[in-house]
């Protein structure tokens, strides 16, 4: 515990409490408080300073709010240490007028924010707020927020704006920041919420940015914020944040992973910003995203533009929205050949016909645009969305696909992952070319097969809805034995007497019109498997 305490409250206006111009000096065990501008700042060119051990902005208990006007910190400059690897080296950073900690411009490179608490008391259980408590402005990269081991984790919660806001137009360099190993709106020992008002993380015009990683010792919990201005956990907005990695990380839980502390509104926004990566495709990537009063993933094309975002290979369920969504809020439906455009090109899904228990058996259809690969993902989780649409708790596995000159591709695939009977299967399409990614499908019940008979029946419609008579319909088994049967004069069909627990192939003709083919794992009565012709085909 610091002794030595610089009262500014006397040193009348305009005045900083350190002001440092020149290199290597260290700042330890000090309480500084009360100044009319800064508690301490580090000017440009002063590189290579070490603050540790100090108390800046409360008393000398820890627990009482006696801040500097502006910011805790400012550093214009590079490799400095603030905090480090042991207790004895925390700062406690907390009830600043100002940010707690302001790093602004391209000369501000190198700088290490570790073990220190900002916005909380001494023992890191109670609010007691800067503005933000990071910010990262102006260029300002190849910074490091945090550590790989828990006395180099920050506890950044209960300030009054984000607990790590990136901003500041021409982004953040080629290298970005990285923010790894911290606890952002939760109390210090993870358990519960401390939220920061708005976001735990935002980045807004910045690129590059590394928020996580792949390994344990890399995650952050970014837990309980109160996602003032309709954010959430994490939000990225705008044309110049693109390149920015959200991995690895417990977004809404405790941080053992297991219990909700969720964020107010979404797990993660992204707002008119493209080409940015959630989860991975490497072991360990993938981010937990569960319990957030809003959707999980977010992605808002609103005036600019929020393609190529990548959602790969996370954990998302029991979030208050839909596990992913695309704007418009709620399910986009899918479009034949998938041409339109908006938030990651609304990208379409695939359709599910059945999922089979043990080594998961996963059988559907996917139509996209022609001749195109993509990366389908599929998970698995004890309950599906009230929406009828998929969550995504246990990652199952994932295929390549190839679209045909018409859009479509069947899939019949088995992972070793063991689903459970009755739980659900749902996934997600990524076109590897464009970073896209889907809504989740349809959530399908795992059930087991059946040998005995069963019938599949359903509607051929044209664009408005209206029945289409005297359309073909043929089922396909395996063995290539076919039946066929023909629209009633209001479109109705009927197959019975189809032995369950089969694989078929389902097709409609009509001189007037084409229809996607359906690959269908039958183990019970299906009705509904409706054909539809799109307007851009009526």
């Amino acid at each position: 515990m610091p002794l030595i305490e610089l009262n500014g409250s006397s040193a009348g206006a305009g005045v900083t409490g350190l002001d440092l111009r020149s290199d290597g000096n260290t700042i330890r065990s000090l309480i500084i408080n009360r100044f009319s501008v800064i508690g301490i700042s580090i000017f440009n060119f002063s590189d290579n300073n070490t603050i540790k051990g100090c108390f800046i902005g409360t008393d000398a208990s820890g627990t009482i709010d006696l801040g500097n006007t502006q910011q805790g910190i400012n550093i214009t400059s590079a490799n400095n240490q603030i905090g480090g690897g042991n207790v004895a080296a925390r700062n406690l950073i907390s009830g600043n007028g100002g940010n707690g900690i302001s790093i602004s411009g391209v000369t501000a490179t190198g700088n290490v924010i570790s073990g220190n608490y900002i916005g909380t008391t001494i023992i890191g259980d109670a609010k007691l707020a800067n503005a933000a408590g990071i910010s990262l402005s102006g260029g300002a990269n190849g910074n490091a927020i945090g550590g790989t081991s828990s006395n180099e984790r920050n506890v950044i919660s209960g300030n009054n704006f984000d607990g790590i806001n990136i901003s500041g137009i021409g982004g953040s360099g080629t290298n970005g920041n990285n923010i790894i190993g911290n606890y952002i709106g939760t109390t210090a020992d993870g358990t519960a919420a401390l939220g920061n008002t708005n976001a735990g993380i935002s980045i807004i015009d910045s690129q590059n940015n590394r928020i996580g990683g792949n390994s344990d010792n890399h995650r952050n919990v970014i837990s309980g914020n109160l996602g003032g201005g309709g954010s959430g956990g994490i939000s990225i907005s705008n044309a110049l944040s693109t390149g920015n990695r959200v991995s690895g990380n417990y977004i809404g839980t405790n941080a053992s992973g297991t219990a909700n502390v969720g964020n107010a509104n979404y797990g993660i926004r992204v707002t008119d910003a493209a080409n940015n990566q959630i989860g991975g495709t490497s072991a360990g990537e993938g981010n937990v995203v569960a319990f957030n009063g809003d959707s999980g993933v977010f992605i808002f094309q609103l005036v600019g533009t929020a393609t190529g975002n990548s959602i790969l290979g996370n954990s998302i369920f029991s979030n208050g929205g839909l596990g992913i969504d695309l704007n418009p809020f709620g399910i986009t439906l899918n479009d034949d050949d998938d041409p339109d455009t908006g938030s990651n090109n609304l990208q379409n899904y695939p359709i599910i016909s059945a999922a089979q228990p043990g080594s998961t058996r996963v059988v559907g259809t996917f139509n996209s645009t022609p001749s195109t690969t993509f990366r389908l993902e599929f998970f698995n989780s004890p309950t599906a969305d009230v929406s009828g649409n998929g969550e995504a708790q246990f990652f199952v596995g994932t295929i390549d696909v190839t679209t045909n000159a018409a859009g479509n591709v069947s899939f019949d695939q088995t992972f070793p992952y063991n689903s459970a009977l009755n739980t659900f299967v749902s996934s997600t399409a990524t076109n590897i070319a464009t970073g896209d990614t889907s809504e989740f499908s349809n959530a399908k019940q795992v059930l087991s097969p059946t040998a005995a008979q069963v019938s599949v029946s359903g509607r051929v419609l044209n664009a408005f809805g209206r029945g289409i008579s005297s359309a073909r319909i043929y089922i396909t088994d395996t063995n290539g034995n076919t039946r066929e049967t023909r629209t009633s004069s209001f479109g109705y069909y009927n197959f019975g007497e189809i032995t369950a627990g089969e694989t078929y192939v389902l097709t409609a003709s009509h001189k007037r019109y084409q229809f996607a083919p359906q690959a269908l794992f039958i183990t019970e009565d299906l009705n509904g498997i409706n054909f539809i012709v799109s307007p851009s085909k009526y």
